[in-house]
This record gives C-alpha cells, sequence and structure tokens, in this order.
C-alpha cells in the first residue's frame, strides 16, 4: 500500500476529534441535532485550522439518520452508503474552478435531487479566488436554494468576499489553534507512529507552525522521516531552512557593533547552508518587534527574554529605519534573481543607520565597504579638468551639495524630447534583472523612474524614501549602468516624491519671477542667479504645463 501522509491518515472523521474549534463545533453539532440545518455556511480562518475537515465531517453529519450527539453513526444505510460513494457530497476547488461556466454547470444540477442522501452538499474550498462573474452566478443559486441542497464555502480571505454572498451564510470563524491543544495532538501522533519525540522538538514544531495543524503536522511527518533516534532541535531548524533565534541575535547584534565584516561572513553562511534568506528577514522582523516591545512595555515578555531584548543598543528611531528596510528587502527579493547580493547591500545600509541614529540626519555618504570610493572623480565642466571627490573631508564638496548641483543643471539643460527617449526605452531594465554585474542596480531603478532628463543629466524620482540613499551610495555603479543601456553617459541625482513636488512648484514660482536655471560647475556650487531672461518653460522639461501642488 502507498504511504499515506500523516495529516491525511490522522485527518478527523467526526467532531469530537476535531481540536481548537470548541464554540463552532458546539453550534454545528446542535444545529443538526435540533434539526435546524441553513442551506449555505461559510467557514473562515488560516490554513491548516480545519475547515474543509469539518465541513466533510458536517455533509457526513448532516445526512445520518441516526446521529450519535450531533455525529454521524457509521452504522445507518445512509452513512453506509456514502462511505462507499460519496456522490452527494461535491467537493469543489474554486482556485482551479473559477469561472462562471463552473458555477452555471452547479446551478443546473443543484436542481437534481440527492442519489442516495438526503441533502447534496457542495463544498466550495477557496471560495474567494471565484471571479466576480461567477461570485454573481452563485448568488442566486445561495438566494432561493432547492430544500435538498447545502452549501459550504470555505477561505482563508473572508474580505474577499462580497458582502451579499456573506449576508446569506451562515458565517463561522476558525482560530489557530492553540499551543496546548496541539502540542497534545503530535505528542498522541508520534506514540501511534511508535516514535519517541522529546517535547522540546514538539514544542518548537508547535511554535513554528503558527497555529496551523496541518502545518505541524507535515513538520512532523519530515522529522518523523529522520532516520535518528534523538532527533534534536537544530535538525527542525535545518528542515524548516531557517535559523535559531539565538542565531538571529547574534546577526542582527553585527549591526549593533558596526562589525560588518563579521555580518556579511554570517550572509555567506546562511547561503552556504541553505537557509532561506527570506524567511530569515521575516525573523529579523519578529526580533525588531520584540526588541520595540522591550524597550517600551513592561513585563511583557519573561525576565530572560526581557533582558536578551533589551541587551541591544538600539533606539526606537532605529527599530523603525531598520524594519522599513527590512520591509523594502523583502519586496526586492521577490523581484531579485541574487538575493544574496541584495541582502549585503540592505545589511550595509542597515549598519550605517544604526552608527549614525537617524536616516534623516544623514549628510556625507561614509565611504566603507560602499561603492561610492575616495577615489570617486567629479568632472569640472567648465574646464575639462577632474577633482578628487572626498566625501569625509568637510572642504570638499559633500553629497548634498553635489545633489543641488545636479538638480540645479538637470533643470537648466532639460529636454523634454531626452526625457521621451529615456521613459520609451525604460523597460528595458528588465533585461538586466538577471546580469550579475547590474542586476542590483536594475532592480532598484525599476522602482523610480526619470523625471527630468537632459543630454547630461537624469533625475530619478522615487516613492519610498528608503530607496534614495541606496541609489546615493551607488551612483557610480548606476552611471555605469546607464552608460549600457543608454549608449550615453549620463550624471545622475534622485528625490523623493515629496521633494519632487517642492523642486517643480519652485521651479514654476521661478518663472514667473523670471529666474533662469544656469549650469554651475560641480567642483563649486555657486548656487542659482536671477536673470531677467527665463530660458525654460514647463512645457520644456516636463512636457506639458504644470500648476503648483500644495
Amino acid at each position: 500500500m502507498s504511504y499515506v501522509a500523516l495529516y491525511r491518515k490522522y485527518r478527523p472523521d467526526n467532531f469530537d476529534s476535531v481540536i481548537g474549534q470548541k464554540v463552532t463545533i458546539e453550534i454545528l453539532k446542535n444545529s443538526i441535532i435540533n434539526n435546524k440545518i441553513s442551506h449555505a455556511y461559510l467557514f473562515n480562518g488560516p490554513r491548516g485550522t480545519g475547515k474543509t475537515s469539518v465541513a466533510k465531517i458536517f455533509a457526513k453529519a448532516v445526512n445520518c439518520l441516526d446521529n450519535k450527539n450531533g455525529n454521524a453513526c457509521g452504522m445507518c444505510e445512509l452513512c453506509k452508503k456514502i462511505q462507499k460513494n460519496d456522490i452527494d457530497i461535491i467537493e469543489i476547488d474554486a482556485a482551479s474552478n473559477n469561472g462562471v461556466e463552473e458555477i452555471r454547470e452547479i446551478r443546473s444540477k443543484v436542481k437534481l435531487l440527492p442519489s442516495v442522501a438526503k441533502y447534496k452538499v457542495y463544498i466550495i474550498d477557496e471560495v474567494h479566488m471565484l471571479s466576480t462573474g461567477a461570485f454573481n452566478a452563485l448568488l442566486k443559486t445561495l438566494e432561493e436554494p432547492p430544500s435538498h441542497v447545502i452549501f459550504i464555502l470555505c477561505t482563508t480571505e473572508i474580505q474577499k468576499i462580497p458582502l451579499t454572498i456573506l449576508s446569506r451564510c451562515q458565517h463561522f470563524e476558525f482560530k489557530k489553534i492553540n499551543s496546548e491543544e496541539m502540542f497534545d495532538s503530535l505528542k498522541k501522533i508520534s506514540k501511534l507512529e511508535n516514535r519517541n519525540i522529546s517535547d522540546n522538538v514538539i514544542s518548537l514544531i508547535v511554535k513554528l507552525s503558527d497555529g496551523g495543524c496541518r502545518d505541524a503536522i507535515n513538520l512532523l511527518d519530515q522529522v518523523l522521516s529522520l532516520s535518528v533516534d534523538n532527533i534534536n532541535e537544530k535538525e527542525i531548524y535545518d528542515i524548516q531552512g531557517i535559523l535559531p533565534e539565538e542565531d538571529i541575535m547574534e546577526f542582527l547584534n553585527t549591526m549593533s557593533n558596526n562589525d560588518m565584516i563579521s555580518g556579511l561572513n554570517y550572509i555567506n553562511s546562511f547561503v552556504e547552508t541553505g537557509k532561506n534568506l527570506s524567511i530569515i528577514v521575516d525573523q529579523l522582523l519578529v526580533l525588531l518587534r520584540n526588541i520595540s516591545i522591550s524597550k517600551n512595555v513592561n513585563n511583557y515578555f519573561s525576565k530572560d527574554d526581557q533582558e536578551k531584548y533589551n541587551s541591544f543598543n538600539f533606539t526606537l528611531e532605529n527599530v523603525k529605519e531598520l524594519t522599513k528596510l527590512l520591509i523594502e528587502l523583502k519586496n526586492q527579493m521577490n523581484k531579485s534573481v541574487n538575493q544574496k547580493n541584495l541582502f549585503e547591500i540592505f545589511y550595509i545600509y542597515m549598519c550605517d543607520v544604526v552608527v549614525n541614529k537617524s536616516n534623516d540626519n544623514y549628510d556625507k555618504i561614509k565611504n566603507d565597504n560602499l561603492e561610492v570610493s575616495n577615489d570617486k572623480k567629479i568632472k569640472d565642466e567648465s574646464s575639462d579638468k577632474t577633482k578628487k571627490v572626498d566625501y569625509n573631508d568637510e572642504n570638499s564638496i559633500n553629497i548634498d551639495s553635489l545633489k543641488k548641483i545636479r538638480i540645479n543643471n538637470v533643470l537648466a539643460t532639460a529636454n523634454k524630447e531626452e526625457l521621451k527617449k529615456i521613459n520609451s526605452s525604460y523597460e528595458r531594465i528588465n533585461d538586466f534583472i538577471s546580469n550579475k554585474v547590474y542586476n542590483n542596480v536594475a532592480t532598484l531603478l525599476l522602482d523610480g523612474k526619470v523625471i527630468v532628463a537632459s543630454s547630461q543629466y537624469l533625475l530619478f524620482v522615487f516613492e519610498d524614501k528608503s530607496l534614495i540613499r541606496l541609489f546615493l551610495t551607488n551612483l557610480e555603479k548606476i552611471e555605469k549602468f546607464l552608460k549600457e543601456l543608454y549608449n550615453n553617459e549620463y550624471k545622475v541625482m534622485c528625490v523623493d516624491s515629496n521633494e519632487w513636488i517642492k523642486i517643480k512648484n519652485e521651479f514654476i514660482l521661478n518663472k514667473k519671477n523670471n529666474i533662469i536655471y544656469k549650469v554651475c560647475s560641480e567642483s563649486e556650487f555657486i548656487g542659482n542667479k536671477k536673470i531677467s531672461k527665463f530660458e525654460h518653460t514647463t512645457s520644456d522639461i516636463f512636457g506639458e504645463d504644470i500648476e503648483i501642488v500644495n
């Protein structure tokens, strides 16, 4: 006989064997006992909490001729017929049968009487996947169903169910399984499988399953497949591709101590040992959440955990900025083919946030381990000479001055035809997503857009402020990439969307006051000068007339 997965083998077959849904089970049993059967039910809750299992149990119990305290007896004529052939209990996966035609087929068949049972029961799983047309087709049937038909709709995303459907169903909320019940259930299964699993291992499985019984049993199934007798917690972490909390804390400590070498070595080890970097980001977010709570709420964690989380010297501002970065990293990972490189870039950025305490007061780009080096050269446009730029030298040009110069110069030389040319081929950046050299900057640029362009300058705008500093730390690499992409040398700068509104408004006001923008040397910022003539109109730069945005 072929192997049966444990979650199928130990799936509950009556109401009494369902764990974690006491109130829901009691109501359903009483409705059967008192013969108060509704025509439509909606089961909502996280995955693996028993929605489909309870639907099947209910479908059998409601057809039983001699139910025992709400449960199917298993001995009556109908119970035996349903066990042999459950033709009147129809399961439909809405994820793969979500069109109007499938629902119309159901509507045509509901009029037919059950073959053997009292009720014909339709169990529609993942019902939120139905199209709008399919929901509309289902609505009429739910409104006036035949007396011999029961619908049970199951979903993990209640917010996607139209209110017109919700109002026609009895709604039951399935909760995550609590830890004690889950522990007892896993302990019982391991004994039935003749395996002795330690309480620590089972507790870890319960913790990692996050209230999902099916996930917990599946993980236990993997653990029982190990040939060793003394299974330990490390093997559970290895199976899941995640890190113990102690290792996550050590990794986060490298940021706290600005120990970039150790942190980058950690990332290398994560990749070499097959860890899931996306899950590690999730673990870091959970740890930051715990640190934030421990620093602001007393007696929420145990004394030992409180001391452990308070050992980090992060300010609340640090935690906020690191959380933003990790969320952005998570989003970028979904698009990147080289998650390791992306993780490393964001790691350096996160170290910098901790060292500088606040992301908003960042004036100069530190060049330790970053791609902007002290040997970066900026061409003097007035004399074709070059000048070495040191961002740590107060007498040298800093990033704020460079930003002002380049914004000034792109506005002074802007050309809407150049902007059209750039944007018409901007999607070519997608071709470099899998490029080992440029995949990181390509991914970054896809989150922004060119808002002003000239033959020498490009100004980018980003909605997410966290990407601005990532852009600034990679100016040279971005410029090399754009030369590869457009076969032209551009100097680049970026702003966030709020900055851009201010710049645009200032430009429009300057136009009204006959102030023009004059190209400035990057080696000596001389600022804007008032001149009686205005050389560029808003149409020249933006391609259309613009109103001031308040």
